[in-house]
């Protein structure tokens, strides 16, 4: 308990100078929450997002797990409290059990992003074996026909049977749900959280479709049938107070209440934060070793010719920090806003409880 309460003190310390370096806009020693795409390969075809029409002739550039351990190994140094695994879907690389065991072997939390659809009792064992703290898995509704359709693939059974058995196998992993709201599913939301509940899980996160980040360059026609329009809004509304009465009565983890009633922002009037804080608590690796400070943003150096420690206290790099220090777009998506709601004074205050509860789920 003492060493956790010291690793926990050291960890804050940690945060503040991360918030007085984004304040006085100086580069930063430390990075506490880098957000890592292991590879660009899909299983699914989701229709919110066009990652599995990655050209397949460049996976073999993808970063190789040495290059990763470098990486982790610099993680180390910087005093990374956890480190976050995307894709693609990360369990289609072979050898993601040796970064995730790799990442443990230091003592930095490790969280795992997945579809689900591959989480058999052998990966489910391998993921126990490793080390994991947490696992956030894609499920778009408590109907089959609904998921399926969001996801492309016949794959609502696998993924249920795939949370199943890590409540059964690998209790000791926190296993979470990430569920977009769109236009094909945002009726009877509510009905998610009982579901949730249903399966044992410890965590269900809600997030609005977006058309920013890593949708950056795929044309808004192709969102045609998922985003809601201005005449949508209060429908999704009347949804989101049944959702709000539904999170009140749960002990599940969920969204910060600042989020649930920010995220309706569809034309980006409010800001989650007066301040980004991307590139000076958190930063984005793509699966070629691109870094850069969010996936907003197209990195200028690579992990594969500069040391990560390097790359960040670079001039290059800093230059990117300007460009967040000037973004303009608002970003109310759970990885970018809820970060920057927690940084902020303000919210860091008004969601103490919830920043305790998320402790517990992603650092273990």
């Amino acid at each position: 308990m003492f060493t956790k309460l010291i690793s926990g003190a050291k960890n804050f310390l940690y945060f503040l100078e991360a918030k007085r370096c984004r304040k006085k806009n100086i580069i930063p020693d430390n990075i506490l929450f880098p957000v890592v795409w292991v590879t660009n390969k899909c299983n699914l075809k989701c229709k919110m997002c066009d990652q599995w029409q990655a050209d397949p002739a460049l996976f073999s550039e993808e970063v190789s797990a040495k290059e990763w351990f470098t990486f982790i190994d610099s993680a180390n140094r910087m005093h990374a409290v956890a480190i976050v695994i995307t894709g693609g879907e990360p369990l289609l690389r072979e050898d993601i059990f040796d970064i995730i065991k790799y990442i443990r072997n230091k003592k930095i939390a490790c969280h795992v992003c997945s579809n689900g659809t591959l989480l058999d009792k052998i990966a489910v064992g391998k993921l126990r074996e490793s080390g994991l703290n947490s696992i956030s898995v894609s499920l778009d509704s408590c109907y089959a026909e609904i998921h399926n359709k969001m996801r492309g693939a016949e794959c609502f059974d696998s993924v249920i049977e795939g949370i199943k058995l890590l409540r059964r196998d690998a209790p000791g992993i926190k296993v979470g749900i990430n569920y977009v709201i769109t236009k094909i599913n945002f009726r009877g939301l509510y009905r998610m959280v009982y579901f949730a509940e249903s399966l044992g899980v410890d965590q269900i996160k809600f997030d609005v479709i977006h058309t920013n980040l890593r949708h950056k360059q795929k044309p808004y026609t192709s969102f045609n049938g998922l985003v809601f329009s201005k005449d949508d809004i209060k429908l999704l509304e009347a949804e989101v107070v049944n959702l709000k009465k539904a999170i009140s009565k749960t002990k599940l983890l969920t969204n910060s209440s600042t989020f649930i009633n920010g995220m309706l922002s569809l034309e980006n009037e409010k800001v989650p934060s007066p301040l980004c804080y991307a590139g000076y608590i958190s930063c984005a690796i793509d699966a070629f070793g691109w870094v850069s400070p969010c996936d907003n943003l197209d990195g200028k150096e690579n992990l594969k010719d500069t040391p990560f420690e390097k790359i960040w206290s670079s001039e290059s790099f800093q230059e990117l920090r300007q460009s967040v220090n000037n973004c303009k777009s608002k970003c109310w998506d759970t990885t970018h806003a809820e970060l920057n709601i927690r940084c902020s004074n303000l919210g860091f205050l008004k969601e103490l409880s919830q920043i305790y509860k998320e402790t517990g789920f992603y650092l273990g």
